[in-house]
């Protein structure tokens, strides 16, 4: 019983991760939003921790999801174009122009090298 609890939490840290990304979060905005402590949402997402439903109805509702979707174990959220030009947008945020020219000339090159392949 104790490995399949485990097999759960862990389950259910991938998808609050995954989705989080998705919504090209932090941790801590996540954590704010849900009104949980960021630490205890570190430990979610890593399967420490084992969340009560109340904490999964706050994370859904800081992710801004349907409580059903964030437990459907049997699908893995997929990013959107749209999502992932959003998360390079955010990681980009604060960097100096010429870092932020470096960054796009490596994502240039990631993309060919993708297209080439495909």
């Amino acid at each position: 019983m104790q490995i399949e609890r485990e097999k759960i939490s862990n389950k259910i840290g991938e998808r609050i991760r995954s989705y989080r990304i998705l919504r090209g979060m932090s941790q801590e905005v996540l954590a704010y939003a849900s009104e949980i402590n960021p630490t205890y949402l570190g430990r979610l997402e890593r399967g420490e921790k084992c969340p009560t439903v109340d904490t999964l109805y706050r994370i859904s509702l800081g992710l801004k999801l349907p409580l059903s979707e964030l437990l459907d174990l049997s699908n893995v959220p997929q990013p959107t174009q749209t999502e992932a030009l959003h998360r390079m947008q955010t990681a980009i945020e604060g960097l100096s122009e010429v870092q932020a020219v470096a960054i796009a000339e490596i994502v240039e090159k990631a993309a060919a090298l993708a297209k080439n392949n495909i």
